[in-house]
């Protein structure tokens, strides 16, 4: 999906053409493996009239961009959907932030593209992923398109790799989450190897960052091309996006649980130097999936942004290609953690694809892979069905899933006193009163079964920021937000659980 119009805007005269050329370079590069592609401009009245649309004629609003999408995937139902560019071209969709008083205005996201359900500003009515979405982006504010068609040439050109070749890694992880990253990786690569920080702090040496899969588990910060590590109140610089441009390879695949991991800022604010994802891009990765905004985990045991990013890497490693490992991520997420948790629902809403969500990292294996050759599996035919399931897997982890509503009126004081005895043990310092509660709303089989079993949870969150001096790395002077989250579950006058989150 490309908008001309905001593509003309940003570039100038005659960068519309050469744009153009390498999106038909894939598309010939697509036709060569067996998929039929096309580029439709939402800008253009002609082209949206024939998907009973209406041309995009704000390039930030993401409601019209949104409304385009759906429509074009109505009318074709595409095995992938592909966003040309960055937010200054098709946007971000600005969603609410569910996670109270945790500093982050909204959240930039390409969750409802990804969705059936009509837009909203509200994550969880996106929450029924069912489409393979990826974003393919230049450097936001850029006034030459020559990193954006870098992009597109180096998608054409891919070609899949053995699983081998990606079960060698790099991941790196704050000393203070040394112990759920380790489960992280031994979940994904079946091994413990990983860097910690400190000791290992950047500049890391280049052949750190030969490995084709890159796990990452710091610090990030906004409008920041620096990853922290953090042991006590040290901070110190475990990855830059100059690392990455003398160190990581081509055809790398990248998951990162950094807070802003993949926020595409304008390095005109940071003297010049690249955001992360678009460091690694540039250096040839073909995927980069991050977050937006502060992202969550748990110090020790996996939860939220551990899990996402674990499942992504799982599927990647199976086979899947970039955007259906990215789809079944998300649906499993939705099908086996408490979406009543504002937390998660944040985490199903931040994160990003970058690259072409079409790309499969990893090629089949042993008999399947002798059928392919043979031509005993159809594969074409085998991505419809996996399509057709994905919807319907997407709409039903739904079913079966609760989320926060409303907030709700403070619970009986038994309760309100047991959370915030809980918070202050685990050092706390907020008051009581600024604990928040949330009714759970629900649909469908898990609606169904709440009410048969008279079940009224309510979820209580308190959320906790500290402040402290940016790292000496940062561009800009000030302070930095931590923020820890306490969320717990209720029923009556009783707490079912309860989980704890620190910020990446």
């Amino acid at each position: 999906m490309a908008n001309y119009v905001a593509l003309h805007k940003k570039y100038g005269d005659g960068a519309l053409k050469p744009i153009v050329a390498a999106v038909n370079g894939l598309i010939a590069a697509d036709k060569m493996r067996g998929l039929v592609s096309r580029i439709i401009d939402i800008s253009d009245p002609a082209q949206m009239k024939k998907y009973k649309a209406k041309a995009v004629t704000s390039q930030k609003n993401a409601r019209q961009a949104n409304d385009a999408i759906d429509a074009i995937y109505k009318a074709t139902s595409p095995d992938y959907i592909v966003i040309l560019d960055g937010p200054d071209v098709v946007p971000h969709a600005l969603l609410d932030n569910p996670v109270p008083k945790d500093g982050d205005k909204g959240v930039p996201s390409d969750l409802p593209y990804a969705s059936d359900a009509p837009f909203s500003r509200d994550p969880k009515m996106s929450a029924a992923v069912t489409r393979v979405v990826g974003r393919i982006p230049g450097v936001t504010g850029a006034k030459a398109p020559d990193f954006l068609i870098k992009q597109l040439d180096a998608a054409a050109k891919f070609k899949t790799l053995k699983r081998a070749d990606y079960l060698q890694h790099f991941a790196i992880s704050a000393q203070v989450w040394e112990e759920s990253t380790k489960e992280s990786v031994e979940n994904i690569f079946n091994t413990q190897g990983i860097k910690i920080c400190p000791p290992t702090e950047s500049p890391v040496p280049a052949k750190m960052l030969a490995p084709l899969a890159h796990f990452i588990n710091c610090h990030g910060a906004e409008t920041d091309p620096h990853f922290y590590g953090q042991r006590g109140e040290k901070y110190p610089v475990c990855l830059s996006s100059a690392d990455v441009d003398k160190g990581a390879k081509r055809n790398t695949v990248v998951a990162a649980e950094c807070c802003f991991g993949a926020q595409l800022y304008d390095p005109v604010y940071t003297n010049g130097a690249l955001p992360i994802a678009n460091s690694y891009l540039g250096a040839g990765a073909i995927a980069f999936l991050g977050s937006s905004t502060i992202a969550y985990g748990p110090s020790a045991g996996n939860g939220s942004a551990d899990l996402l990013t674990q499942y992504f890497l799982i599927d990647v490693l199976g086979g899947a290609s970039l955007g259906r490992a990215f789809l079944q991520a998300r649906q499993l997420f939705v099908l086996t953690q408490k979406m009543e948790d504002p937390v998660n629902v944040k985490t199903l809403a931040q994160f990003m694809l970058l690259g072409d969500p079409s790309l499969q990292p990893c090629a089949a294996e042993g008999a399947e892979a002798k059928a392919i050759r043979e031509g005993v599996i159809d594969e074409n035919g085998a991505r419809d069905a996996r399509r057709a399931f994905l919807k319907a897997a997407g709409q039903s982890a739904v079913e079966c899933s609760g989320f926060p509503g409303k907030k709700a009126r403070r619970p009986p004081k038994r309760l309100h006193n047991l959370v915030a005895k809980m918070a202050r043990e685990r050092g706390f310092k907020a008051k009581p009163q600024e604990i928040d509660y949330l009714s759970v709303v629900a649909s469908g089989i898990y609606g169904k079964a709440m009410k048969a079993r008279g079940m009224d949870p309510k979820v209580a969150i308190l959320t906790e920021q500290k402040r402290i001096p940016k790292p000496r790395r940062h561009h800009d002077k000030g302070t930095w937000s931590k923020v820890r989250v306490l969320v717990a579950h209720t029923r009556g006058d009783r707490v079912i659980e309860i989980a704890e989150y620190f910020s990446r």
